[in-house]
């Protein structure tokens, strides 16, 4: 490729990765309110249409960064340039009402390369966790007749992830990994309440926390060979405990409409600064590859969440256990130009939270399809989603995502000899 256009290609996976920094995959679930937000599906197009899985699987062709040590296997004279797209429509439900949204956004980005051929890099960015909400109500006020007030609560914004990894070969069949994290993002809440009587007035708050932190991810997968043709691969990843700092800006404003009065207070506490401690996760896989063009693959993945402050007394931040497993499958080896891939995968959460002493359990199913055209790779996938309840006069929140992965492949580091 020409030196104008690497230029070209560097400059719009660029600007994808700040649009990626800078634009969260916001959520309509009431559940994102908790803790710092529901957490974002993890790894490349690959991943997610194969049900999440990724702590076993390792390519020379596609980037893994649910294992850092899949890295390693990656083809020394390619560098690929990954960007994920994503349209999602959303449906939450209750006893009473309902409501729908569409939204799309920029998935992740990512640059990798392995400069030789025990060896591999990446770095990246993608959406860490989403916050988006609106809880609304009308209540008498008390000893004020058949005075009513309307709340309105508000919730968006979510945390970034951005990392740089390292993948090694130590041995023959065994290598290790480490992605470096930084985390960071706003988490912003608005309240508003009106009155509606004779002296109005209404009354608005917005609550900002700004987290930044860090956290160390390793990795480690070990190649078994059980024939010419056949290969089981185990896999293990686990993160240090990170840290997350915060800090809080708060807005206050009482305005009275009787007299056109509006009183607004603003507060940034620098004394509120406070640590949050991000506790260790840890997870193991297994993948069984027969002949390259069949795969299946299972993962189990621990976070104990309970370590977690949470500011809402009606619910409570638990460790979540999940369980996702994936296949892919080429029915015919037509080249590496143009491979045609199947894939298809599900999981299910324990959950991460728990609200009126209710489980908020959670299920997925995806399948997707994969070719290649020239130097880029297409991966496409639809993944259903559902979480919570409508019992316990809970909130049912299911969702549909429509997502594509684009993968530029170029050769930087081969050796032209002539003879």
């Amino acid at each position: 490729m020409s030196g104008k256009m690497k230029s070209t290609v560097v400059a719009l996976f660029l600007m994808a990765m700040a649009q990626v920094s800078v634009c969260q995959n916001n959520t309509i679930s009431p559940y994102s309110k908790y803790g710092i937000g529901l957490y974002e599906q993890m790894g490349h197009g690959r991943n997610s249409s194969m049900g999440g899985v990724g702590i076993a699987l390792r390519s020379e062709r596609y980037v893994n960064t649910i294992n850092p040590a899949s890295y390693a296997s990656l083809d020394s004279t390619m560098v690929l340039f990954d960007i994920g797209v994503h349209m999602d429509y959303e449906h939450i439900e209750t006893h009473l009402d309902s409501g729908d949204k569409m939204n799309g956004n920029v998935s992740y980005f990512s640059l990798t390369m392995a400069p030789s051929d025990r060896l591999g890099i990446s770095f990246g960015l993608a959406p860490y966790t989403s916050v988006g909400y609106t809880l609304q109500s009308k209540e008498y006020v008390s000893g004020g007749g058949e005075d009513k007030y309307l709340s309105r609560v508000e919730g968006l914004g979510g945390l970034t992830w951005a990392y740089v990894g390292l993948g090694v070969d130590l041995f023959k069949y065994t290598s290790v990994g480490m992605n470096a994290s930084l985390l960071f993002g706003p988490k912003t809440e608005r309240q508003s309440m009106a009155m509606s009587s004779a002296d109005e007035f209404s009354i608005y708050i917005e609550k900002t926390d700004y987290y930044t932190g860090g956290k160390l991810d390793f990795g480690l997968q070990q190649d078994i060979p059980l024939s010419k043709n056949k290969t089981l691969t185990i896999g293990a990843i686990a993160s240090t405990p990170g840290i997350l700092r915060c800090s809080r800006k708060e807005i206050a404003t009482n305005t009275f409409y009787r007299i056109g009065l509006i009183d607004t207070v603003y507060f940034d506490d620098d004394d509120y600064d406070r640590y949050t401690k991000l506790p260790p996760t840890f997870g193991f896989g297994v993948s069984y590859c027969k002949a390259g063009r069949f795969t299946v693959s299972g993962d189990f993945n621990y976070n104990p969440l309970s370590k977690f402050d949470v500011e809402d007394l009606r619910s409570k931040l638990i460790d979540n256990k999940a369980i996702n497993v994936g296949c892919e499958y080429i029915p015919k080896k037509l080249g590496r130009s143009n491979d045609l891939v199947f894939r298809a995968g599900g999981g299910f959460e324990s959950g991460i939270c728990r609200v009126d002493h209710y489980t908020l359990k959670s299920l997925k199913l995806s399948a997707g399809v994969g070719f290649r055209i020239r130097a880029i790779r297409f991966n496409t996938y639809c993944m259903y989603k559902q979480q919570g309840t409508l019992d316990n006069l809970l909130v049912l929140h299911q969702s549909l995502q429509f997502g594509l992965n684009l993968t530029y492949i170029d050769y930087w580091f081969q050796k032209r000899r002539f003879y």
